[in-house]
């Protein structure tokens, strides 16, 4: 087991990572995102259900998502994003489970792809 580490101590390792992170609790409401930034997020999405930050196109696919972590039929989900100018990001979803297996929510990580 760990020693607990200050909250202080959490955050800047997280905002360290060269990745994107975001936290969507159980709720589906967006409770952390870092500060690197590969998508451009203000603080007012702290709370927001997470839908609200995409099209409603989008929406489907994200009730899809969250309902097989939520049920355990899967763990990760991920896809490969290009934006303009051929820049290629990877979008990972990853569930977050307590030590007995209960769904807390899930991490959305973005990372830069080679070209």
């Amino acid at each position: 087991m760990l020693e607990k580490l200050p909250v202080e101590a959490i955050e800047a390792m997280l905002d360290a990572l060269p990745v994107d992170l975001t936290f969507i609790d159980a709720d589906d409401k967006i409770r952390y995102f870092n500060s690197f930034r590969i998508f451009k997020r203000p603080p007012e999405i702290i709370g927001q259900d997470v839908r609200q930050c995409h099209k409603e196109a989008s929406h489907p696919a994200i009730d899809r998502m969250v309902a097989d972590f939520k049920s355990g039929a899967h763990d990760m989900a991920e896809h490969l994003v290009e934006k303009s100018g051929g820049r290629k990001l990877k979008v990972r979803y990853l569930a977050v489970r307590d030590a007995s297996n209960q769904y807390l929510g899930l991490v959305e990580m973005v990372e830069e792809c080679e070209n």
